[in-house]
């Protein structure tokens, strides 16, 4: 398998917002949703009046590490702050019904709580928007790059 998607879960913005297992997604699982492109690449697709998660008022197409897969409700467990964590990824952003639109590339946040850290594409060019407060009230958004469309670019996020 090309892609390590054992301790990952996948939502998709179909009208039942399905969520894929772990072990699905190992078995070469795929959708119009996510899918592998012809060149190798991990590809999600949205629509812009997709599915939305409780909560969210924007539809997504996700992957959402699961720390401990096989615990009884595994969406609770997060990353240790004290210790060492990244996400990275290489990324592309393909066709918009809208220049304008945002796009969420990258999300840290724990269980129940709003974003840490949120990594956005909007207008051609990347944000990071940081939460200053522990409500999630206040934030923070800081120009971090720019791309022309359909341009490959890579972006690693630590905390």
């Amino acid at each position: 398998d090309q892609f390590d998607l054992s301790k990952w879960k996948l939502t998709e913005p179909d009208s039942s917002v399905t969520e894929t297992s772990p072990d699905e997604l190992e078995d070469d699982y795929e959708s119009s949703y996510f899918y592998t492109a012809s060149d190798g690449s991990m590809t999600f697709y949205v629509k812009g009046s997709g599915g939305t998660t409780d909560g969210s008022n924007y539809p997504r197409s996700e992957l959402r590490q699961l720390c401990n897969p096989d615990a009884s409700s595994p969406d609770r467990y997060n990353w240790a702050t004290d210790s060492y964590n990244y996400v990275e990824g290489t990324y592309k952003i393909g066709d918009r019904d809208s220049s304008s639109r945002k796009v969420v590339i990258q999300q840290i946040h724990a269980y129940d709580a709003p974003p840490l850290i949120k990594i956005q594409a909007e207008s051609n060019k990347v944000y990071a928007l940081i939460k200053l407060d522990e409500d999630g009230d206040d934030e923070d958004k800081v120009l971090i790059g720019e791309f022309d469309d359909d341009e490959i670019f890579s972006l690693k996020t630590v905390m």
